[in-house]
């Protein structure tokens, strides 16, 4: 699922047979294509739907002038931005559902930050706040209404899980129904539980939720949140023996989730990718040859997952691990012929990772990799250099950034893979 706050993984030592999964056919690479620059002087893609309507933002050419948030209908354009709350203050846009539904950030006039939906049917008009919690009479106890929302995920269904912010800071997780700025508590009143993912299967008419909260002496426990019927139930994942800690970073229709638990080791402390099969199981880990560290980044709904881990290098590089029950079955995924980083910024249902490395003349570049073709750097605007990709869409047909133009200026893109 589209998410805000997103991060490669080859092992230390993978068995000759897997370092060589990443090699294979090159394919051919794909175009960029610009959206234009209707909506201001430096642009990039934040996100992209399976039918290529795309959102971004741009630095206005007026100096004093906030950026402008934009919607295209396509990945070619013309954008067209997208109104603010208020007059003058700012907004951003962040995430658009295979809905249409559009999520991001906007001020209004007193300078408070809310989640704001738009609506791809209607790009044109005033978007939606979210309303913060209300106020309670009995239970807590007189407990004032909270003051700002935080966007942290939208799901395909344009569902917005966000963070409900108290006047001292306390933050409560929420879930608002796609358009709707009625907010559904999901965490307890001014937990700090932060928000990391919503997945797109109803149950009992709404989505599952997985969060991190805070656990034993402050460090996070990953909890998911599922719907009764009236009410959000929240079971907390186990943590496997030894582990000092774990926390989530992805949850997918089935309600698997990843992420990352920390051991102590002899030369410090190993943290291991962990995937929990269900909320009750026990996690499996990613045990890799001398104990290399790794990480989880994300979880795809096939039930694969995209990690980082350690490289003799010093560099952590992406990985691909197919199959939770075998840590033989990870696979590494090579950067660019010259280049040794990879950034891994998004994991599509067809098993397609969305990339950053760097070509052989060291320019900054997009890139993608599928487990069959070695991976693939995306063409340059003609006259550009550089590159970056942003993410991917679920399906995993089109990638989207922003890419330098023959006049060095950064320009929202987008790319359907061949």
């Amino acid at each position: 699922m589209p998410r805000y706050f997103k991060t490669s993984i080859t092992a230390l030592t993978l068995l000759g047979a897997s370092l060589l999964y990443g090699y294979g056919v090159t394919a051919s690479a794909a175009t960029y294509v610009d959206s234009g620059s209707a909506a201001g002087a430096q642009c990039s893609t934040s996100s992209v739907n399976d039918s290529a309507q795309a959102v971004g933002n741009c630095s206005s050419a007026t100096v004093s002038a906030n950026s402008n948030p934009w919607y295209a209908a396509s990945l070619s354009g013309p954008q067209q931005v997208l109104p603010p709350l208020v007059n003058g203050q700012p907004c951003s846009v962040e995430a658009i559902a295979n809905s249409g539904w559009m999520l991001g950030s906007c001020a209004n006039a007193a300078n408070l930050s809310f989640a704001v939906f738009w609506n791809a049917a209607t790009p044109s008009g005033l978007p939606t706040a979210t309303a913060p919690l209300p106020g309670t009479l009995l239970f807590p106890l007189l407990r004032p209404a909270d003051v700002q929302t935080v966007p942290t995920a939208l799901n395909p269904l344009g569902a917005a899980l966000a963070q409900s912010i108290s006047a001292t800071l306390q933050a409560t997780v929420v879930l608002y129904t796609p358009g709707n700025a009625t907010p559904q508590r999901v965490s307890s009143y001014g937990d700090n539980c932060a928000g990391v993912d919503v997945n797109n299967t109803l149950i009992n008419g709404y989505p599952s939720v997985v969060m991190n909260c805070p656990g034993a002496n402050a460090t996070p426990k990953p909890t998911v949140a599922t719907w009764n019927g009236s009410s959000y139930v929240l079971t907390a994942l186990a943590s496997p023996s030894g582990a000092s800690y774990c926390w989530a970073v992805g949850m997918n229709d089935q309600l698997q989730v990843v992420g990352t638990c920390v051991f102590s080791g002899a030369t410090g402390d190993v943290p291991q990718t962990a995937f929990w099969g269900t909320p009750s199981s026990a996690p499996l880990l990613l045990t890799m040859p001398l104990n290399a560290q790794n990480y989880a980044v994300s979880i795809n709904n096939p039930g694969h997952i995209l990690a980082y881990g350690r490289d003799p290098s010093g560099f952590e590089k992406a990985l691909f691990w197919p199959d939770p029950t075998n840590s033989f079955s990870v696979q590494s995924i090579q950067p660019l012929p010259g280049s040794a980083q990879t950034n891994a910024v998004g994991l599509a249902d067809n098993d397609t990772v969305a990339l950053n490395s760097f070509d052989a003349n060291q320019y900054p570049s997009g890139a993608y990799w599928d487990g069959v073709n070695s991976t693939v750097a995306m063409a340059p605007l003609l006259g550009g250099r550089m590159s970056r990709l942003e993410g991917i869409t679920r399906s995993g047909a089109i990638v989207y950034g922003t890419a330098t133009d023959s006049t060095l200026n950064y320009r929202a893109v987008g790319a359907t893979l061949p």
